[in-house]
């Protein structure tokens, strides 16, 4: 493990992932492309306005949560080979499987997502669920599609309205220097042998 990876391992030796419960139980983590690609729906890089349930082959289901990147909001943020592309950074987005590397954004974020889904169409549900993953095993399984972000990259509102996205936003965390984190991304789908129960 290089030491940009050793050192992200060391500052957060644990990331977790939030779900909703109606996908938990699966063997695999998949970012939200894949998992529409899975479902048979087409590619689709809009804003989702709401929570979307997908139904995945064998019967599962999994939800898509709502996303706070309206065009509106999102575009003046953009920069880089994003600029004046929101469909664009959207399928960035969508193309990852994301993870919180502070217990503060974890609980905040699980707590947003149980408000902003009690006011959408499909309605409350059981709370989301939790994932705690080992970061060393997880880098180690996916040294070259892992990333770090010093922002909430799928949100914004608050500050995330005023932060600059481009294609530094997400970058490897092989090459972490010690900033500060937000997120843990891999681009992929994740197994979820790693997590700490």
């Amino acid at each position: 493990m290089n030491r940009g990876l050793a050192g992200f391992a060391a500052r957060y030796p644990l990331v977790w992932h939030v779900m909703e419960a109606e996908g938990a139980g699966c063997a695999t983590l998949y970012p939200a492309a894949s998992l529409r690609a899975r479902s048979g729906l087409p590619t689709d890089s809009a804003n989702r306005n709401d929570f979307q349930i997908v139904t995945l082959p064998g019967g599962a289901t999994a939800i898509l949560r709502a996303q706070l990147m309206h065009d509106e909001r999102l575009c003046p943020t953009l920069a880089g080979i994003f600029t004046g592309q929101p469909e664009r950074w959207r399928d960035h987005v969508n193309q990852h499987v994301f993870f919180w590397a502070g217990e503060d954004r974890r609980d905040r974020f699980a707590a947003a997502c149980i408000r902003l889904r009690a006011r959408g169409a499909i309605g409350s549900g059981p709370p989301p669920v939790t994932l705690a993953f080992d970061t060393a095993s997880l880098l180690n399984a996916h040294a070259g599609t892992a990333h770090f972000s010093r922002i909430n990259t799928g949100s914004t509102v608050r500050g995330g309205a005023r932060v600059r996205r481009d294609e530094m936003t997400l970058r490897p965390v092989s090459n972490w220097n010690g900033e500060r984190v937000a997120e843990l991304a891999i681009r992929g789908s994740v197994p979820i042998e790693s997590a700490v129960r």
